[in-house]
């Protein structure tokens, strides 16, 4: 097994493995999400107020592809890592391409019936008229470069399982970097307006696909042939992490959409408010979705190696990382809270809901941290279908009822206040399963 593939995880503090591979993350997800918020910045300067609102429906839509995405990239991460360190390298190879044909036959289905029924799904979720129209163009355009997505994510998953640092931020550096600059050139100077946004994200996405299966295929060499008997031997591993993975990511996009709904029925402006919350969060908090990203290899690594009590502090680390983490961060919003409606031009309602969310609702995150990270644990632990167990009970008991009585208590504000109660209670009780799980380890 060469230098760059073998078991970097099992040896070394757990706690520098944690902040070195996620703060280098960290680095290309804040340049990835930050396009998204210079995507509503533009978009602002355009005047319509429903360009805001098309934006936050079509992302409900588009976090579906992208869950699905991050559940197969969890998956390849998952397997590699622990084929890795098992020091399996043949393995490890006839897993990545296997990995990577699954994706493709599932994004090939999915983005057709997407494409099908993507009108139905905004008119479902609270669309109408010029939003509806908006948000239509932009899924049209973006959509059918959801398998580039599906194979760059499954590439990330491979990267972060080899423990290279640089080149997981650097591949996503490169689809913000493509993004950012494309932009404001399809938006302003080409005057595509909502469709110049969607073309730069699938410029990007090109770019991400290609730096990722360029580095996997030729720098590490980890590709076999496609042997139809072994692939029928990995499907089943594949999938039995994949497709949990991808219902668990799934519940995050199913409650965005209910949060949209509900928020559908104070206005555009409300719709809007949230919209730009979307797009703050990932941004704010793209430690926490880094973080979650390098706790499931880590783990994998050392439970192939069978160093169960560096698991175990790998919850407890990672734990600690995400409360320090969040509480800095929320210091941050609560001190740009003025500039950020400034920024987005937010009036009325839509400014009031980013004012709660900066004036205490962004601590919630320490809980939906924590829920990351342990469905992190169970999908590299041999336990995917706990972590669905959690992310839809979250979506479902842990969303609707809270946000359906907050709605009718406070309305709009009721709505985010519902949200973070439910994130809480998932979370603590994500934590303790957790902590019974590497005991039975």
């Amino acid at each position: 097994m060469t230098a760059s593939n073998t078991a970097k995880f099992t040896q070394g503090k757990i706690s520098r493995h944690l902040i070195v591979m996620s703060g280098s993350a960290t680095v290309g997800l804040v340049t990835l999400f930050l396009v998204d918020l210079v995507d509503m910045f533009y978009l602002s300067l355009l005047g319509e107020t429903e360009l805001a609102a098309a934006i936050g429906f079509a992302g409900s839509i588009l976090f579906f592809t992208s869950s699905i995405s991050i559940g197969f990239s969890i998956a390849s991460g998952a397997q590699v890592s622990k084929a890795i360190g098992s020091n399996d390298q043949q393995r490890a190879k006839s897993l990545v391409v296997n990995t990577s044909v699954t994706s493709l036959l599932v994004a090939i289905p999915t983005l057709t019936l997407l494409m099908i029924y993507a009108s139905d799904i905004l008119t479902l979720i609270g669309a109408e008229g010029r939003a509806h129209e908006l948000a239509l163009d932009y899924l049209y355009i973006t959509l059918p470069s959801f398998p580039l997505l599906m194979l760059g994510m499954a590439a990330s998953g491979v990267v972060r399982a080899l423990g290279e640092a640089k080149t997981a931020m650097n591949l996503t550096l490169l689809g913000g970097l493509v993004n950012f600059v494309l932009d404001p050139i399809f938006i302003f100077v080409l005057d595509m307006g909502v469709s110049g946004a969607a073309t730069a994200t699938v410029f990007a996405r090109f770019a991400m696909a290609a730096y990722g299966i360029h580095h996997v295929v030729y720098k590490n060499e980890l590709i076999s042939r496609f042997n139809v008997d072994r692939y029928k031997q990995d499907f089943k591993d594949i999938i039995g992490i994949a497709f949990p993975a991808v219902l668990t990511n799934i519940s995050t996009p199913i409650t965005m959409s209910f949060i949209t709904r509900e928020m559908s029925q104070f206005g555009d402006e409300a719709v809007a408010g949230n919209a730009i919350i979307s797009r703050v969060v990932p941004v704010a908090f793209a430690g926490l979705f880094a973080l979650s990203g390098v706790v499931g290899p880590i783990a994998g690594q050392n439970w192939g190696a069978g160093q169960i009590n560096r698991v175990r502090k790998t919850l407890y680390e990672s734990t600690l990382i995400t409360t320090v983490y969040v509480a800095l961060v929320s210091v941050v919003l609560f001190l740009l809270t003025d500039y950020l409606i400034i920024f987005f031009s937010a009036e009325g309602v839509s400014a009031e809901l980013v004012t709660l969310f900066c004036l205490g609702i962004s601590l919630s995150w320490v809980f939906h941290g924590i829920t990351f990270n342990t469905n992190a644990l169970f999908n590299n632990l041999g336990k995917p279908t706990w972590a669905t167990a959690f992310n839809l009970g979250k979506a479902t008991l842990g969303t609707i009822p809270f946000v359906w009585v907050g709605a009718n208590l406070y309305e709009y504000e009721g709505v985010l206040i519902g949200q973070a109660i439910g994130a809480c209670v998932f979370g603590i009780a994500g934590f303790l399963v957790s902590l019974i799980l590497i005991r039975k380890l």
